[in-house]
């Protein structure tokens, strides 16, 4: 195995922006999915992507018509915006024809009337499978705007696009201001753009702004109502603080007759006074120096005075531009070691400069595949500055500095120093508030395919697929354009946090682009996957599929041979399509592997599990499993032994946990008669809620994955319970079920069933209950991870 590829700041500014290395370059190699990758993999997991961002304007609501790969992560979003949801969910049959699109307009309409107080726009957000089917979503719009009688505006989430003119983040930025409308301009009003949250309180920028005469400062992450949005349209001029917002101040310039000043955030204090004075000389006006630009010098200072002396890792994962506050520490006298980037044409006036400075600076690339083997040890950084260097760096002291409320000008020096200073010191930062709900949901009696008004997506068939995998010494493919990978990494995959099973796992997203998928273009794939496979060691290949290759109708059985050809590896390959749920996605895996490397030969004395994925187990739970067996326990795949798995057919029996084990079970007992049996212990969490069912009395439902809902049931029974209905919405185990037993399909039909059933108690997930607000009995939570994402 290779070591991580780096260049030294003296190597890249040598090479110039005109030679960009092909490791820096996204579309010649895997995405290495990771937690340090997840801004690119999946913008908005921990901060504004096109989901969180389509909902800047106030009371605005979004409907996201997508498969359930796509959604899954708006569970995970800050509080009260998970409120301002809804999911019309696509299945095989949307992803081929377009069905999904007739059904829009009655969904958004059902989503509207639903709400307790009328929404002032309906975003649809859309993704990758629309691009591809080439969807007008302009009309789309007028026709959902008919129906419900508000505004409706798209949102464009096309991963297969980020790397264009025009990236998705630059459309929703032109969306959340398309709905402003002339107005009278106020000679002493402007507008903050380029962040969707606020600048902090303490930033000079609004003093030195006043002190140009300015009195109404405005920014979209500060409006709380929709009379306070409009009144943006009020501005003189914008001032743009990211070149994300460029499209957006250009649209507003020929809409709105609005011009836009732009100005950086930077953390050089010579560079952040010049700037200032530089727009006063636009403005005709003078500058005064605010009295931040002092306390932004001692903060400095007291940064140099630390003992022992910081040595920095620079993430991109943060509210800075990486080479620019690498080179702001540099020149002031810090030491950086290690940056973490992808360096752009633009970066290149900080590299040069850092390079004269501090030559043997390395930058590192976080999303190509040689990651997988950086080792800390081999590193001298002693604080971590950005989530990426953070997770690479355990032991370092962490500074994140990645909050939602932005840092700006001279008070962003002086709180960056001071929050490093109180890192090394061992402080905590204070947590910020979470965001207000709009408002409790009411789920109307709507028929709607795949309209969900309040339970967000469960765990889809991708996330089953590359749960089962993740352990395991393989390279692992996703066969996306980085969303869904970023779902999977981000939201449904919580083992990235232990150093076991992160280590090993070599999960990548194949980074697809849109002529990728529009040309079909397999060879690109294979040469990524035969660059990554020189990079590191794998036993096997793995294919995930996604939406995308679904929709152009990927040949999987082709590329596992060639795979198995060019790299010499054995390979397996899951057609997932990211519209089914989590079972099926394990089970096609388990089922998979089984019938690759199960081998026959001389019985052992040991059992095997089959089914054990942190999307119905704990890993507390996982081990209570192993000893709740006697003798030699194989947890197939928890363990990351792919021998174990080898040894399946071997066994004296297999239980199966989950009914995502159940395939793979059944094949081994008919290839090598190894009896099975469904079974699993009950956790503390589970056995209090039946005896808590037990006791409250009357009939019970048990809503569950049908496994540990069958085992629910039987201790139900035997402790006194008077009649137990178990439920599922996964796929059910036909020997377990019995009379009166449902598999619900659609939310409408969920809530119906709970809250006219009769049932004195319900045993499920606390999600749930959303469904089913008018629910009268005793509502016990026994969390399940692939419905909420909580334990």
């Amino acid at each position: 195995m290779k070591e991580p590829f780096f260049k030294t700041a003296a190597e890249l500014a040598a090479l110039g922006k005109e030679n960009i290395p092909d490791a820096f370059r996204l579309d010649t190699h895997l995405i290495y999915n990771s937690p340090a990758a997840l801004d690119f993999n999946s913008p908005g997991a921990q901060g504004y992507g096109v989901k969180r961002a389509g909902l800047s304007v106030p009371d605005s609501v979004m409907l996201l018509i997508a498969p359930r790969s796509c959604g899954r992560n708006t569970s995970g979003l800050a509080a009260g915006d998970t409120e301002r949801f809804g999911w019309l969910l696509m299945d095989e049959t949307d992803i081929v024809t377009g069905r999904h699109l007739k059904k829009i307009p009655e969904a958004a309409r059902a989503f509207v009337e639903s709400r307790e107080k009328q929404p002032s726009v309906v975003m649809l957000c859309i993704t990758c499978v629309d691009a591809l089917l080439g969807t007008d979503m302009e009309r789309v719009c007028r026709r959902a705007e008919e129906a419900v009688g508000i505004p409706v505006r798209p949102c464009y989430m096309y991963a297969l696009t980020r790397d264009s003119k025009k990236p998705p983040m630059a459309y929703v930025r032109e969306t959340v201001y398309s709905l402003l409308k002339p107005r009278k301009k106020n000679p002493r009003a402007v507008n903050l753009m380029g962040y969707f949250a606020p600048l902090s309180d303490d930033s000079e920028l609004y003093e030195v702004l006043k002190g140009f005469g300015l009195k109404y400062i405005r920014e979209l992450g500060r409006c709380k109502t929709v009379d306070e949005y409009h009144e943006l349209s009020e501005a003189n001029f914008n001032l743009l603080l990211s070149a994300d917002a460029r499209d957006a101040a250009a649209m507003l310039e020929k809409k709105l007759a609005i011009p836009s000043v732009e100005i950086m955030r930077l953390y050089e204090i010579d560079k952040i006074e010049s700037q200032y004075k530089s727009l006063a000389r636009v403005l005709g006006t003078d500058y005064k120096e605010p009295s931040m630009k002092n306390e932004a010098e001692m903060a400095v200072a007291g940064l140099l005075a630390v003992t022992p002396k910081p040595v920095f890792a620079i993430g991109s994962r943060l509210n800075a531009n990486a080479f620019e506050l690498s080179l702001a520490l540099v020149r002031c006298g810090a030491e950086v070691a290690e940056i973490y980037g992808d360096p752009q044409p633009q970066d290149f006036s900080y590299i040069r400069r850092l390079a004269e400075i501090s030559p043997n600076t390395r930058i590192y690339s976080n999303l190509s595949p040689t990651m997988a083997v950086y080792d800390e040890e081999k590193s001298p950084v002693t604080v971590a500055v950005g989530r990426d260097a953070v997770y690479y760096h355990e032991n370092a002291v962490h500074v994140p500095w990645s909050d939602e409320i932005q840092p700006f000008g001279f008070s962003a020096v002086r709180n960056f120093c001071r929050a490093v200073i109180s890192a090394c010191e061992g402080k905590k930062p204070e947590k910020q508030p979470s965001k207000v709900s709009l408002g409790e949901k009411i789920v109307s009696s709507h028929e709607i395919h795949g309209l969900r008004l309040a339970i967000a997506p469960f765990a889809p068939d991708t996330s089953g697929a590359a749960a089962v995998l993740f352990p395991l010494d393989a390279l692992t493919v996703i066969v996306d354009a980085g969303g869904c990978a970023g779902n999977i990494c981000g939201f449904d995959e919580p083992r990235w946090d232990v150093k076991s099973f992160a280590k090993r796992s070599t999960v990548f997203s194949a980074g697809l682009r849109d002529m990728d998928a529009i040309m079909g273009r397999d060879d690109r794939l294979m040469e990524k996957l035969a660059l990554a496979a020189d990079e590191v060691d794998a036993s096997f290949a793995a294919l995930i599929g996604t939406p995308v290759p679904a929709v152009i109708g990927t040949d999987y059985r082709a590329l596992v041979r060639l795979i198995e050809k060019r790299l010499q590896l054995p390979a397996v390959a899951v057609d997932t399509d990211g519209t089914k749920l989590y079972d099926e996605g394990a089970s096609k895996t388990w089922e998979a592997l089984m019938k690759t490397f199960a081998t026959a030969g001389e019985p052992c004395d040991a059992v095997g599990v089959i089914g054990v994925t942190p999307l119905d187990f704990s890993s507390e739970e996982a081990e209570n499993i192993r000893k709740s067996i006697d003798g030699d326990v194989l947890l197939y795949g928890w363990d990351g032994e792919l021998s174990n798995i080898k040894r399946a057919g071997r066994v004296k029996k297999n239980y199966v946990v989950s009914a995502s084990g159940l395939r793979a079970a059944k094949f081994i007992e008919k290839k090598f008669g190894v009896p099975y049996e469904l079974w699993r212990p009950l956790s503390g969490t589970e056995m209090e809620a039946v005896r808590r069912a037990a006791d409250n009395g009357g009939s019970v439902l048990v809503v569950h994955e049908p496994v540990c809902a069958e085992m629910l049931r039987r201790a139900l029974l035997e402790n006194g319970a008077e009649s137990v209905t178990v439920g599922t919405w996964f796929t059910p185990v036909r020997s377990l079920v019995r009379e009166g037993d449902v598999r619900f399909r659609e939310e409408a039909e969920f809530a119906r069933f709970v809250e006219q059933g009769g049932f004195s108690c319900v045993i499920a997930d606390a999600a749930l209950r959303k469904a089913a607000p008018r629910y009268p009995g005793v509502w016990l939570d026994v969390p399940h991870f692939a419905v909420s994402g909580e334990r």
